[in-house]
């Protein structure tokens, strides 16, 4: 489905897939939201391929992509130079196929159209299918090889105090800890380069009952943006499990209007202010501003950070989102991060 009447009915189809749990609709359903879409020209036949398609009905209905032509939608060459687990000394194809664990292009559809996933901004992932999916697959393969106990939310937010103090080091030496922390509690913690195009920062998700996953990018290569998304994906596995299953984020400022429901713009403004107020309690961050806010410099900066047990980093970053620094401002607190080969995009 490439056309923009094809992605009008997408969208119009997924919002009602969504609300009956992603299940097959009945004719009429499907019917009913395509005529609720945008009024975008189709003619009979496709309204007829995708309404059967939508029902159940066979793949073949939609005419099947070549293996040629579904491997060029994958930025194979990034995912090469990224070092993801694609198999070597074969086609594209096979690689593909053997990564997502797929017979064909349709099945690997199939597949990806079944997850529960809610993006914030649906523009965005309309047009970044195959990349999302070949980064979150990345993530699943890497989430893999970890040993995880079982979850328990308990621990979970019992050892947030832990987490919160690791801002404080150096940020290789504190996710690997991080990485052991979470999954001491079930949550396999996983850092994945973010493909270019998909300005993806992180991700929330349930791999099965017992075992939640949190993805993450270094999207914005700093310390402040990689601990607010990192504790942004732990509210959504706290606050949101059963109602946001799934869950694939990107930057608050390009959220913009087209956010999939209001729910979903609630749980992400939920997840903002959790994240927010386990770094820095807003509470000691008032009474901070109260004595300091007309003469705040870099000394003020860093002892209020020691005092409250976070890297000063952290604290920038807080106060260049409130308006209370300016952007350039403090910058030298951050820690900068790469993953020592091409930079993301």
């Amino acid at each position: 489905m490439s056309s923009d009447a094809d992605k009008a009915w997408d969208r119009a189809i997924g919002k009602l897939r969504k609300k009956k749990g992603y299940s097959p609709l009945t004719p009429e359903e499907a019917k009913a939201a395509y005529e609720s879409a945008p009024a975008v020209p189709l003619s009979a036949a496709r309204i007829s391929e995708i309404v059967k398609f939508a029902t159940g009905g066979s793949p073949e209905m939609v005419k099947p992509l070549t293996l040629v032509e579904w491997s060029r939608r994958f930025p194979l060459k990034m995912m090469r130079q990224f070092q993801f687990s694609l198999a070597e000394d074969v086609s594209d194809a096979e690689a593909l196929l053997d990564y997502f664990g797929v017979r064909s292009p349709e099945t690997w559809r199939l597949k990806w159209d079944a997850q529960p996933v809610a993006f914030r901004q649906t523009q965005v992932f309309d047009a970044q299918k195959e990349a999302v999916s070949a980064w979150v697959r990345e993530a699943e393969i890497e989430a893999a090889k970890l040993k995880l106990a079982d979850f328990d939310a308990d621990r979970l937010r019992s050892s947030l105090g832990r987490l919160r103090s690791l801002t404080r080091k150096k940020v290789g030496d504190a996710l690997e800890e991080a990485i052991a922390i979470c999954a001491q509690f079930g949550v396999a913690l996983v850092l994945v380069p973010g493909l270019p195009g998909t300005r993806i920062s992180g991700c929330a998700r349930w791999l099965n009952d017992k075992h939640a996953l949190i993805g993450l990018t270094i999207r914005y290569k700093t310390d402040d943006q990689l601990w607010f998304t990192f504790f942004h994906e732990v509210a959504h596995i706290l606050l949101h499990r059963g109602l946001q299953t799934f869950v694939i984020d990107n930057a608050v400022k390009e959220m913009g209007d087209e956010v999939v429901d209001v729910n979903m713009a609630r749980y992400e403004e939920e997840a903002d202010r959790f994240s927010a107020d386990t770094l820095i309690p807003p509470d000691l961050l008032a009474a901070f501003l109260r004595i300091h806010g007309e003469t705040l410099g870099n000394k003020e900066i860093y002892d209020f950070s020691e005092t409250i047990g976070i890297g000063p980093g952290i604290l920038v970053g807080r106060l260049q989102r409130d308006k209370v620094l300016e952007h350039w401002q403090g910058n030298e607190f951050k820690q900068k991060l790469e993953w020592g080969f091409t930079p993301e995009e």
